[in-house]
């Protein structure tokens, strides 16, 4: 149904996907903005009939989405903007910017509310709904959540934290619309400290949403790792081309829908420079044409059959090929000489893997090499928990 529903008001033509992703999240901005200024009048006039703390707090909370819905719009209008000289990578994080507004409007309403409930508590004064009003807040709860599941719904089509975050507004909205049901109930059999308690508790839940959207919205700006599967797919688009040995240092960025990665490639020592051009940029239009990421390539030459490379390498695979702190391997080089004999090689660690664990393991590893091969030092450069 929710396909049928958006192939209708935003069908998908022949525009870059990102047009489309921009069309999408602003449509739905649209929808939650005409939905919530509806239910908020409905909400706000009931409640000065009423005369319900907890209805009076749904409204606010309801306008509260009203005004984040339109601060959605806001963000994909900027993430839109291309590039300039000011910003660099584009605009895309104007929608983690977004989510951090819509996190602290819900944290402010909720501590009003929770003044207001505390005094409500303190003098209860009689509610009077009739049951159509009862009824009429039972159907906006069931539109509130049809709203919340169809952004919900949205957010995973073009992937936006910024739609996922506004859709669980939605559902806070639904849910302390339930709870001013029972407290309207409540009151019809004399029980008006119920609109108290119910307001508190509206208060105190969009105030825990907002911390929930907060921390999301802060994360994305300050910068999140990469997910395994991520990784994975960079990976796996790398090294299936050819003359390229290994993959490894993968840190990527993201910038809202952009994303900008790094990377270090393998190649034999033994190509030429132009060949190693040849690969990387092989390397760079793979990654821009599957998976829409723009890419930057470091190459690494090595030597992989160097006698003493390999027995390094069967050493590694043998004994931390399944560890459970170690991704990979890279870089294996022998300096040999009459004056040197050294081992180097880089590694880099798991997601997850705190400082700890990592300076720990790489002593480990270095134990383990100098005694299996005495006659060498060990170098061994870490690149960072960030990186894969």
């Amino acid at each position: 149904m929710f396909e049928s529903i958006t192939n209708i008001f935003v069908p998908k033509g022949k525009e870059p996907a990102r047009i489309y992703r921009t069309r999408i999240g602003k449509f739905q901005g649209w929808v939650s903005v005409i939905i919530n200024g509806i239910l908020f009048i409905i909400k706000m006039g009931l409640s000065l009939v009423v005369g319900s703390i907890s209805l009076l707090a749904d409204a606010i909370h309801t306008l509260s989405d009203l005004i984040s819905s339109a601060v959605v719009i806001w963000g994909f209008n900027e993430a839109e903007k291309p590039a300039d000289e000011d910003h660099p990578y584009g605009h895309g994080r104007a929608e983690y910017i977004a989510t951090l507004i819509i996190a602290i409007l819900l944290a402010v309403a909720g501590i009003e509310f929770i003044e207001s409930s505390i005094s409500r508590l303190m003098n209860p004064e009689p509610i009077v709904s009739e049951w159509w009003m009862i009824g009429l807040i039972g159907l906006t709860i069931l539109l509130k959540e049809l709203t919340a599941r169809y952004g919900e719904f949205l957010s995973q089509k073009i992937a936006s934290g910024t739609l996922h975050a506004d859709a669980w507004h939605h559902r806070t909205d639904a849910i302390s619309s339930l709870l001013v049901l029972g407290a309207m109930i409540a009151g019809r059999y004399g029980y008006y400290q119920v609109d108290g308690w119910a307001g508190l508790g509206v208060a105190l839940f969009i105030m825990w949403t907002g911390f929930e959207i907060a921390k999301s919205a802060i994360d994305d700006l300050l910068g999140k790792p990469p997910t395994e599967d991520e990784i994975k797919e960079v990976r796996h688009s790398v090294e299936h081309i050819k003359g390229v040995l290994g993959a490894h240092d993968i840190a990527i960025h993201s910038y809202g829908k952009d994303k900008y990665i790094s990377i270090h490639i393998e190649i034999d020592g033994n190509e030429s420079p132009a060949s190693a051009h040849d690969i990387s940029e092989n390397v760079e239009n793979t990654l821009k044409e599957k998976l829409g990421i723009s890419p930057t390539v470091h190459v690494d030459p090595i030597y992989p059959n160097h006698p003493k490379v390999q027995e390094v390498r069967a050493y590694l695979d043998t004994h931390y090929s399944d560890h459970e702190w170690l991704s990979n391997f890279h870089d294996i080089r022998i300096v040999d000489t009459e004056e040197h004999h050294v081992i180097l090689f880089g590694i880099n660690f798991k997601p997850g893997t705190t400082q700890k664990l990592a300076i720990k393991c790489q002593q480990n590893i270095e134990i383990g090499i100098l005694d299996f091969f005495p006659e060498f030092e060990v170098m061994i450069k870490s690149s960072g928990l960030h990186q894969f």
